[in-house]
């Protein structure tokens, strides 16, 4: 099998990425019906997307910062979603459980959490200054909440510098002021006035460089492509944070063997060794990560 019909194989069974198991309890006003409510519905998709996104963070935040992703999240869950199946709903004697699986869109959501600077700064703070003029008591605590979300800290720092006024009409204009790049953006909610602004920062290659690995996993030994898409597949679903993976290409060898390499871009490089290592550890398989 020549190696440009291994590549084929490989694209016709590009991994799909399976579900998120969610079990939530309704209320016994609720649960009086032979299917749920879209208020229960509702609650286990925005369940689904959450845990989605802890799977794409690995897990590793604090409870502040897991509250503060939940209450973002939930008023958006839905626009992440890509389908869901209802397993069961099982009345109980205080009212029912709703079991559904949530099939949710990683790479949407994967961008939404780089905009927000919560992907990159699970383990990081960054320091900003903070010109606000306008702002009500109710503003300063969501300020507070979301600076919490998106890892970044008030230190007076004069390279990076959030200005936020509050408009007569009471919407919100606001400026990120980051060593004389200045982004601007304006709503009537400042999430999304704080999102469009840090949405540009955090997607500077110069910034997210600061954050990012970029390693190369070589590998020699494969009997058959099949072999090679389970662990590709393997690779993409893996709960290690990854911002991309690309097959970089497949070859058969003299000895019969497939090679195949791969190009893995995460912030999180010793998960990412660590899953590669208890892969291969019981095949014949050999591999390298530059």
């Amino acid at each position: 099998m020549t190696a440009l019909a291994i590549a084929a194989i490989l694209l016709i069974n590009f991994p799909v990425h399976a579900g998120q198991d969610v079990r939530i309890f309704v209320e016994a006003e609720e649960a009086d019906l032979a299917e749920p409510r879209p208020s229960a519905l509702r609650e286990a998709l925005a369940q689904g997307v959450f845990q989605e996104a802890e799977a794409l963070l690995g897990g590793e935040l604090g409870e502040p910062r897991r509250s503060a992703l939940r209450r973002i999240l939930e008023p958006r869950a839905q626009e992440y979603v890509l389908d869901w199946e209802e397993r069961e709903f099982l009345p109980t004697e205080w009212g029912a459980v709703l079991h559904v699986n949530v099939r949710v869109h990683r790479q949407a959501l994967r961008g939404f959490l780089q905009s927000l600077g919560t992907y990159y700064t699970r383990n990081n703070v960054i320091g900003y200054r903070l010109e606000a003029r306008g702002l009500n008591a109710e503003q300063t605590e969501v300020i507070r909440n979301l600076e919490v979300l998106s890892g970044v800290r008030q230190d007076g720092a004069d390279s990076l510098i959030l200005r936020l006024n509050s408009q007569a009409d009471g919407s919100l204009q606001g400026t990120l002021d980051y060593e004389g790049l200045v982004w601007s953006a304006m709503g009537p909610e400042l999430p999304e006035v704080w999102i469009g602004l840090w949405s540009n920062y955090f997607g500077m290659d110069r910034v997210r460089r600061t954050f990012e690995d970029d390693m190369i996993l070589d590998t020699h030994g494969w009997t058959a492509a099949g072999d090679v898409q389970s662990f590709d597949q393997a690779l993409r679903e893996w709960e290690v944070s990854v911002d991309r993976i690309d097959l970089l290409g497949i070859s058969m060898q003299p000895d019969g063997l497939l090679q195949a390499r791969w190009r893995i871009v995460t912030t999180d490089r010793s998960g990412m060794q660590s899953r590669v290592r208890q892969y291969f550890q019981n095949r014949d398989v050999a591999y390298s990560v530059q």
